[in-house]
Formats: structure tokens, sequence, C-alpha cells
């Protein structure tokens, strides 16, 4: 007996995964959305976000994107994990590239502007945390203390400090002019995943969110923690209101939370 097999093959159209955004930024006339990730930076319409078009980047991992405050310049950062730390600098709104730098020697996970649009400051995962010369794209100074991955850089008030967090679970006030660490604040159990500072207010705040499930709040030139509230899930990221009357928390449970810091 002849026994024939017959195998039928049926096609399915598979849709393409869009790898995760891992960055969003405003443009400066707040019309568009920029998104980052590893299938690079796309600009969508604010609020309808329909894609508008692609921002020229040659890194493979977008972590973050800010604009400087004078809202000329766009800074892309990122890199290859384990390899290089990169940053790119671009002229907005004509979106020219003007300094492509290598920084770090793992992935930058934050970068942050100074009041004045002169400096940028990296945070990366190779423990270290750079100052750039937006200008000229010259690292003015590297800040070493830090015993695990940095993920999140802020400027305080005047520029004179920049403020990191990270995998170690410590927040570090550093001296930019000595490039010293002014004080360490260690109260986070687990690792610390962004800062952001309080707007429009005397003294000094700043908020800190960590894995701990908790955000803290604290007065950075004094080096105390103020207060602290626990949360349901880890937080993920977080955003002061404008007026800096209350801050906005979004977890891991996809929950959002509005705070008052008060």
């Amino acid at each position: 007996m002849k026994i024939t097999l017959a195998i039928f093959v049926l096609a399915i159209p598979v849709q393409a995964v869009e790898p995760p955004i891992t960055a969003l930024a405003f443009s400066p006339d707040g019309k568009n959305v920029l998104a980052g990730s590893q299938a690079g930076v796309r600009v969508l319409s604010w609020p309808e976000l329909k894609p508008v078009r692609t921002v020229a980047t040659k890194l493979s991992h977008v972590h973050d994107l800010a604009f400087a405050p004078d809202g000329k310049t766009l800074a892309i950062a990122g890199g290859s994990p384990a390899e290089r730390g990169a940053l790119e600098l671009i002229h907005w709104p004509d979106e020219q590239l003007l300094h492509r730098l290598d920084l770090h020697k793992d992935l930058i996970h934050s970068v942050a502007w100074s009041s004045d649009s002169k400096l940028l400051a990296t945070a990366s995962a190779d423990r270290m945390v750079a100052v750039v010369n937006a200008q000229t794209g010259k690292t003015e100074m590297q800040l070493e203390g830090h015993s695990r991955a940095v993920l999140s850089v802020v400027f305080l008030p005047k520029d004179k400090q920049i403020a990191s967090a990270g995998v170690d679970g410590t927040l570090r006030i550093w001296n930019i002019e000595t490039g010293k660490v002014e004080r360490e604040l260690s109260q986070h159990t687990k690792s610390v995943t962004g800062l952001a500072v309080r707007p429009k207010t005397e003294p000094t705040m700043l908020a800190s969110i960590s894995d701990d499930r908790t955000i803290r709040f604290w007065q950075p030139t004094l080096g105390r923690m103020v207060r602290f509230a626990r949360l349901a899930s880890v937080p993920r990221a977080l955003a002061w209101t404008p007026d800096g009357s209350k801050i906005l928390v979004v977890c891991k449970d996809a929950t959002l939370h509005t705070i008052d810091p008060e």
C-alpha cells in the first residue's frame, strides 16, 4: 500500500513587534512628542500621536532624550550595553548633528542640562557621571564615587551642584567646581531609579524614586530627608507639575499617582 502525506502550510501574517519606548520628550514648541527606543527616535504629533518623521541617530539603544532649556539643542543619550555610552547633540529644529561623543564604557541612562544650556551631565552604567561642555563637546570632568551603575542625574538650582543616584541605593551631591562629593544620602534600601528637582521653591527640594517602593523628598543642600511616601508598586518614572505643587509618579502596576510633597 502506498501512502501519500500531504503537508499544508498556513501562511499567517506576522506583525512586527515594536521595541519598548525608553525615552520621551516634548518638543520646545509643545506640538510634538519625541519617542526613543532601539528603533531610533520618532517624532509624533501632539496630542494625536501620529507619526511625523524620524530623527537621525546612530545609537543602537536610546535611553534618554532632553532638550536644552533654550530649546536649541536636543540631547540623545544611550549607546551599546557593556561597550560604550554615547551622546548625540542635535541642533533644533533643523536637526543638524553638532556633536557625537563617546563618553563612557557602558550605556548612558540619563542626561541633564544646566539652566543656561551650556553644560550637560550624563549618568552611566560604568558607575561614572560626566560633565560636558555643550558648545565644544569637551568633557569638563568625570565624577567617580558610585559603586554600581548610575541611573539618574540632575542639576540643582544655580548649576553649582549635581545630584546623581543609582543601583547602589545612594544619592550623591557633587560640587562641579571641585568634582568632589559634598553629601551622600543613603536612606533608600534598593536601587534609586529617578530624580527630579522641584521647580520654583526655596529651599531646594529633590524627589527620588526607588525599587524599595518609596518616593523620598530631600533638602539636598542640607543633606537631610524631609519626608517619604510608600507606594503599592515599584515606581518607574516621576515628574513635577510646572508650579511644583504636586509630583506625578507612574508605577510598575500601570497606576499613576499624584502626590502632595507637603
